[in-house]
């Protein structure tokens, strides 16, 4: 009984029997510790030797103790002449150096390298965020010199428009100058046929040529083109009346009902039907156009 006793009182065996009473395997010490499961094993064995150092016992005893609920100093000091005799605090300053905790690692200082990864992703969004503003800052100057130039296109067209309209309009002003020169030229004319005083012919008139008749006093008149009757009607004094004659018009047919006070114009000079004033009152006239 007293080998007994004097096992579990040994350090190795005061270590298992805390870890077993908490319900952990050596792979959780491990996985808690990150101290290698060979070394656990050797630390509850007490096979120190198989540890990397002496000052490595004492604090992976320290920090397997504190995991399992025990004080790791007390026991350390319980111990002190079943471990190597490794003074305590400079074992522990050894342990961080090598296995540093993440609070350790958390809060040790980045170095510049760091902070230039962390910054990385931030400084390539505002780089490209810069280059879309200006890209589109070009394409908007390109649209707006774009537009300005066929501004300027169309204002040319419209001037060049423009002259050739101008130009259009003299080249027909001056057309319609020299047909009216021409026109000038061949004046209209209505002769009488030989020595007939009845039967005339107009030349050089108009497409549609316009006739007024007019009398002094009442007076019946009747018009007939082509052999259709155009018009007919009794004028009072000092009345009139205007009528066209259709273009395809080659007869015209006078009748008077009051031939001496009654005075024809064809568009706009006169036709003077009774050359040798005769005073008969009925008469009829024919015209001839060509």
């Amino acid at each position: 009984m007293s080998e007994n006793n004097e096992e579990t009182t040994t350090i190795g065996a005061r270590l298992k029997a805390a870890r077993t009473a908490k319900g952990l395997t050596i792979d959780d010490l491990q996985q808690i510790t990150k101290i290698q499961k060979r070394y656990l094993i050797a630390i509850e064995d007490e096979q120190f030797d198989k540890l990397p150092g002496d000052f490595y016992v004492r604090a992976f005893v320290k920090q397997y103790a504190e995991t399992v609920d025990l004080d790791g100093n007390a026991l350390l000091e319980e111990y002190r002449d079943q471990l190597p005799s490794v003074h305590t605090e400079t074992i522990v300053e050894n342990v961080d150096e090598v296995q540093p905790t993440r609070v350790a690692s958390r809060e040790h200082p980045a170095s510049p390298a760091s902070r230039v990864r962390n910054y990385l992703p931030t400084i390539i969004v505002t780089a490209i965020v810069v280059l879309i503003l200006l890209f589109i800052w070009f394409m908007a100057v390109r649209t707006h010199a774009g537009s300005s130039s066929s501004t300027s296109a169309d204002s040319s067209s419209v001037q060049v428009s423009s002259s050739k309209k101008q130009s259009s309009s003299s080249k027909a002003s001056s057309s319609a100058k020299s047909s009216s020169k021409a026109s000038s030229a061949k004046e209209q004319t209505i002769k009488a046929n030989g020595s007939s005083d009845t039967a005339y012919t107009l030349t050089n008139g108009a497409d549609k040529n316009k006739v007024v008749i007019k009398s002094t006093k009442a007076a019946w008149t009747s018009v007939t083109t082509n052999g259709t009757q155009t018009w007919q009607g009794t004028l009072k004094a000092d009345g009139s009346h205007t009528l066209t004659l259709p273009s395809n018009a080659t007869t015209v047919k006078f009748q008077f009902g009051n031939a001496t006070a009654t005075t024809v114009t064809i568009n706009g000079k006169a036709f003077n039907f009774n050359p040798k004033n005769s005073t008969s009152q009925v008469r009829t006239i024919i015209l001839t156009i060509k």
